[in-house]
This record gives C-alpha cells, structure tokens and sequence, in this order.
C-alpha cells in the first residue's frame, strides 16, 4: 500500500501536476490523522477492557472475602453464645442463698478462659486500597467498601483492647492462685497447698479476680457480636450492588 502511495507521488511530481500533487499529500495526511485515530480508538478500547477485565476479578474477590468473613463469624458467634449460656448458668448460681466462695469458684472455673481477638481473615478490600486500584470500583461500592473496612478494622482493636483488660484481669487472678489447672488439677493431692490457696480472705480475693475478668470478656463477646451483624448487613448491601454490576 505504502508503495501504491509513493508511486503515485512520484508520477504526479514528474508530470509536474502541482495542485494534484498537493491534495494528493493533504489526502495521504488526512489518511494518516484518521489511521492514528483509529489506532488510538482500539488502544483505548483494548485499554477499557483491560480494566473492566481486572474489575471484574476484584469483584468476584470480594465475594470470595464476603464468603470467608461470614464463615468466620458464624463460628466466632457460636462459640461466643456457647459461652453466653455457660455465663448465664453461672450467674444464675448466685440465686442461691449463702453459697459456699469455694463452690462459686469452682463454677466460674468451668467457664471458657480462652481469649480470642476478632481477626478477620480477608484482604481484597486493603489490597486494592494500598495498590490504588480501588479507583477502578464504581464510587457507591467504593465508599461502601471503605467503610466497611475501617468498621472491621475497629472491631478488630475494640476486641483487643477488652479482651487484653480481661487477660489482664485473669493475670491478676493467676497471681493469686497461680492457674486453673495448677488449682483444680494438679495440686488435688496436695492439702497443704490447697489450704493455702483456698484461705478464706485469698478465695475472695480471687473471686473478684476471676469475675472480673470473666465479666469483661462477656462485655467484650457481646460487643462483637452487635458488630458482626452491622458487617453482615454491609456486607450483604454492598453483595446485591457487586452482582448487579456483574450482570451488566
């Protein structure tokens, strides 16, 4: 093609046909314009799929992180109401007049001791956060994702924060009697020990110890568990506007 154009030329400027010669060049110019045009148009339009391709792997991340976190907090609740039940059978043992310190604190024992943090597993939303391509999610989804991501950001520190002053309590506790196990398991056999550890003024002591630990972990838990419903509801709005956008 370009050697057509250039014979062509060639002819023009040796039968000196001037004015031919220069709409010929203004036309093979105008050519050219509409080429790069339309090379620029495809590159663009190359470019725009590219984009929606990579949207569109981000989208269908998000569900997948949608699906972990809600995994999560079903079996994070479960176990914070398997406690709950365990707490409330334990308050309700109270309701009995002159109860022995020491039987209450056999009780108390019983109870879940393991603290847990809210740590989500999930990491689509601050990945696309941090490389910046969350530029690239519609601005409804987009502020709907941040926020949801700050909001689990602070679930998770809040559960910290009150799991680490019960730890704190429970270390004040252990203290006293050194640890559930060492009390209840190992020195069983032990009668001096026992009796030095169950002293009357100590088993007071150590009750408030343990109930206070125990009474901010609950506190704890049941702060988590409002805030899990308010991350299952964002979830789900921000769920109906990601499919929406599949389907387009």
């Amino acid at each position: 093609m370009i050697k057509f154009f250039r014979y062509i030329r060639k002819d023009l400027m040796e039968q000196s046909k001037t004015s031919k010669y220069f709409k010929y060049a203004i036309g093979e110019i105008v050519l050219v314009v509409i080429g790069i045009l339309i090379a620029l148009q495809l590159n663009n339009l190359n470019d725009e799929r590219k984009t929606e391709n990579l949207r569109q792997v981000y989208y269908k991340q998000l569900l997948q992180d949608f699906e972990k976190d809600k995994k999560y907090i079903k079996e994070a609740s479960l176990s914070i109401d398997s406690n709950m039940v365990k707490y409330k059978a334990y308050k309700e043992t109270f309701n009995q007049p002159n109860l022995p310190t020491i039987q209450i604190i056999n009780n108390i024992s019983n109870l879940n001791w393991l603290f847990k943090n809210v740590q989500f597993k999930s990491n689509t939303i601050s990945t696309i956060e941090n490389t910046g391509d969350i530029k690239l999610i519609p601005p409804i989804i987009r502020e709907k994702l941040i926020s949801l991501e700050k909001y689990k950001e602070e679930t998770e520190n809040v559960s910290k924060y009150n799991n680490d002053r019960a730890s704190k309590a429970e270390f004040n506790a252990s203290q006293i009697y050194g640890s559930v196990d060492f009390v209840f398991k190992n020195i069983k056999n032990q009668p001096k020990l026992l009796e030095w550890v169950f002293e009357k003024n100590r088993q007071i002591e150590l009750l408030v110890a343990l109930e206070s630990s125990q009474n901010n972990k609950v506190n704890s838990e049941k702060g988590s568990l409002i805030r899990f419903k308010k991350i299952l509801a964002d979830m789900e709005e921000i769920e109906i506007l990601i499919n929406k956008e599949l389907k387009k």
